[in-house]
């Protein structure tokens, strides 16, 4: 995982809990805390962080993900705003996620190793078919509901099909209303 990631994560924890909670969690988690944004760092990394952090906070793990995703929208516009303000709302950024986003990405991490999408769309949902190793499906559901928020727009988003229930890859459906 890049260190970014890493970074951001810190970033949510300092924003939540101050220095002292972020400092609190690389102890518990055992890290020393030093991320380069541009290395790559073992995925072990990250599960030991959020095991740390759903142990000091109460919540659980896919819960937490979900907020970090939220959170790590906000990040992203800062950094990449060209990303967002190219697209007409949100399931037109959603869509552009596997092919130009993450094609970007791949420009300035080469080695990163991102999830991959596919997509189909039925009347007025979006099914965003979600595959990666790394199972990291309420990160993905966390960005776009993140993502929906930076577009104004309410959804609805629900898994119908998920790695963590034995399903080959996930189905996330977003559903976007007019409420």
């Amino acid at each position: 995982m890049k260190g970014v990631v890493f970074d951001i994560l810190r970033d949510m924890i300092e924003e939540k809990f101050g220095l002292e909670g972020w400092n609190q969690l690389l102890e518990k988690a055992g890290s020393d805390g030093m991320y380069l944004s541009s290395e790559s760092y073992d995925d072990s990394e990250m599960v030991s962080l959020l095991g740390a952090a759903s142990e000091m906070t109460g919540i659980e793990v896919p819960q937490l993900l979900q907020n970090f995703g939220e959170f790590m929208v906000g990040e992203f516009y800062t950094r990449f705003p060209i990303f967002f303000d190219n697209c007409s709302g949100l399931v037109d950024f959603l869509k552009s996620v596997d092919e130009i986003v993450h094609g970007e990405v791949l420009k300035f991490y080469p080695d990163a190793n991102l999830p991959k999408f596919d997509y189909d769309e039925r009347g007025d949902s979006l099914v965003m078919i979600y595959q990666s190793q790394r199972k990291l499906c309420y990160l993905a559901e966390g960005l776009m509901a993140g993502s929906a928020k930076h577009f104004k727009q309410n959804v609805e988003i629900e898994q119908t099909r998920c790695m963590h229930r034995g399903d080959d890859n996930c189905h996330i459906v977003i559903k976007v209303s007019n409420d």
